[in-house]
């Protein structure tokens, strides 16, 4: 049985240490939830590629060389849209930016630049905010029953 958010909808979550070895449960999370609301093979697929590629992010970037934990909390929308918020207490990072400016590569040696071209292949919609102490990541992935295209 899911808990419920403050929309009513219902929520599910779960909490690791941010460590390489702590990326599975989180996959393995999301991709149940995504089976759960009864979305296609190819879009559980690629959602777990989306939070393995966030989570990966997240450890290189957000919380290199500081002890932080990696939340995931997923919220089914009226409309049947899944909601995959991310959340970390590294240091502020917006990966949605990070790779988007040319001056970027002065902070980043060759091949160390965040992707995120799965996360955007997976999700319709991607929004980050930072809030107190944490970075917060939405995907919006809406209802695909029967395999409707995002």
């Amino acid at each position: 049985m899911m808990n419920k958010n403050e929309n009513n909808a219902p929520v599910d979550a779960i909490t690791r240490p941010a460590r390489e070895d702590c990326v599975a449960d989180l996959v393995g999370f999301v991709r149940n939830m995504a089976t759960e609301c009864g979305y296609r093979e190819d879009t559980i697929r690629d959602l777990g590629l989306a939070t393995e590629e966030a989570a990966g992010n997240i450890i290189r970037f957000a919380c290199r060389g500081r002890e932080a934990e990696i939340g995931i909390s997923c919220a089914i929308h009226d409309t049947g849209a899944l909601y995959i918020t991310i959340t970390d207490t590294g240091a502020p990072f917006n990966m949605l930016l990070a790779g988007t400016f040319p001056e970027t590569d002065d902070f980043f040696k060759p091949g160390e630049k965040p992707s995120t071209k799965i996360m955007k292949k997976a999700a319709r919609n991607i929004e980050y905010k930072r809030n107190a102490d944490k970075n917060i990541l939405i995907f919006t992935v809406s209802h695909d029953p029967g395999g409707i295209r995002r």
